[in-house]
């Protein structure tokens, strides 16, 4: 669909600072890194009230932002969420029952949640398609975004799943993370690396490179520094995969105009019979958990 949106100019949503070096330029997109603290984001970008629209316009069947379709893939959805759930076992407390997705998207993770004995567990959501899933599975879900959000309950597990890097309203929406949480509790986010390997190999070829929606790409440095005023910690933090076929990866190459990999990666495929095998595959993100910083 063709997008009508207005650009506009923002400060560093880390440290307020104005100055910045321009890194790329994509789509007609300026991703620059803020001279003081290095933190990357767009600039300008999709003014905020405008923003919001993206998550109401086909996000996750289109083929110039979001997602080309997002249930074909929903296997292998499934089989991440079940690793990334593995993942955050470890630093969950002893109270294991209320818990919110941010950008729960169809439901799928709440799901998992669900089958791991969770017993109250919310959804935040904006896509009017997934909101209608979302209600016949009747999962509670709110369509308000996280940065307007009243505090009504707090949550031992809040998730964040490829979603800090579209939120345009970051210390407001780290703020209420802070307050959503309970004392014992933890937040777990993926997000892209700007860090990696493989953004440091591709350059502006990254597929997560994606600025109508990825506003913002983090380190863990400029990570911790963004949720240090808001009481927030990091206790972990990896790298971050998900899981993939053969299919998945080759479209994925095709998409983002990897062409000639395409062929070669297709070819393989087919010379050694891995069409129907999955596997966690490495995307250049982030796994992070944080929990309320006591001294803060």
């Amino acid at each position: 669909m063709a997008l009508d949106f207005t650009l506009q100019s923002y400060p560093c949503a880390v440290c307020g600072c104005a100055t910045y070096t321009m890194r790329y330029e994509i789509k007609g997109f300026h991703i620059v890194q803020c001279t003081d603290c290095s933190f990357v984001y767009v600039n300008p970008r999709i003014k905020t009230e405008e923003l919001y629209k993206l998550y109401s316009s086909d996000y996750f069947n289109n083929t110039q932002f979001g997602y080309e379709n997002y249930e074909q893939n929903a296997r292998l959805r499934k089989l991440t969420f079940e690793k990334w759930y593995s993942l955050i076992v470890p630093y969950l407390g002893k109270n294991r029952e209320k818990a919110l997705d941010i950008g729960c998207a169809s439901g799928d993770f709440i799901e998992v949640l669900m089958q791991n004995g969770w017993k109250d567990v919310d959804g935040i959501e904006l896509d009017p398609v997934m909101i209608e899933k979302l209600k016949q599975k009747k999962i509670p879900v709110s369509t308000i975004p996280l940065e307007q959000q009243e505090i009504v309950k707090k949550y031992n597990l809040i998730t964040l799943f490829d979603v800090v890097e579209h939120l345009p309203g970051l210390s407001e929406a780290l703020g209420k993370l802070h307050d959503l949480l309970e004392d014992d509790g933890v937040i777990a986010l993926i997000t892209p690396d700007y860090s990696s390997t493989q953004r440091k190999v591709f350059g502006r070829k990254w597929f997560q490179f994606k600025p109508y929606e990825h506003i913002q790409y983090f380190t863990p440095d400029t990570l911790a520094r963004a949720i240090k005023p808001h009481g927030l910690k990091i206790i972990h933090h990896s790298a971050s995969g998900q899981c993939a076929d053969a299919e998945f990866l080759g479209s994925r190459l095709e998409r983002y105009n990897f062409k000639a990999l395409a062929a070669f990666f297709n070819g393989v495929v087919r010379l050694t019979g891995l069409k129907n095998k999955a596997w966690y595959a490495d995307t250049g993100s982030m796994f992070v958990v944080l929990q309320h910083d006591k001294k803060a």
